[in-house]
């Protein structure tokens, strides 16, 4: 515990897990894992797809060209499956859900992603920036090929 009683902030394994295709929205999933133990994808898989459920259809001209990403995040204290997508152009919109036992459901009004999840959060914010909303040659694939490992 540091000054504060709090638990000092140690790495945790970030990997890029591939894309996801399918309905309108292409997601780049990435996996976040606490401690020693394997990362386990199959126990994500309900919550993902309950997730997947929030995303809006693509619709270019609303500017919500179908991509965003989905954080699978093995923690301390439990199974979290962050999922953003892009919209409205330059927006956000993100939903949290978590794995109670075997049953997933969305976030209460007090949980929300950590500390962990702004690092992939922050990385897709510069990788949009720098391939989509930049002013010239801007390219979806170039969006889609850029992820973060850490």
């Amino acid at each position: 515990m540091n000054e504060l009683g709090l638990s000092p902030y140690a790495h945790r394994a970030i990997r890029f897990l591939g894309l996801r295709e399918g309905l309108s929205c292409t997601l780049k999933i990435y996996s976040i894992k606490y401690g020693d133990d394997q990362f386990d994808r199959a126990r994500f898989d309900p919550g993902l797809e309950l997730a997947i459920r929030e995303i809006p259809p693509a619709d270019p001209s609303a500017g919500r060209l179908g991509v965003g990403f989905a954080i699978l995040h093995q923690g301390k204290i439990g199974d979290y499956v962050v999922l953003s997508w892009w919209d409205r152009e330059n927006e956000l919109p993100t939903r949290v859900f978590l794995r109670d036992g075997r049953q997933w459901r969305p976030a209460d009004t007090s949980e929300s992603f950590c500390v962990w999840d702004i690092e992939v959060i922050w990385f897709e914010r510069g990788a949009y920036l720098n391939s989509v909303l930049c002013q010239k040659g801007a390219s979806m694939q170039d969006y889609l090929a850029a992820h973060i490992t850490a």
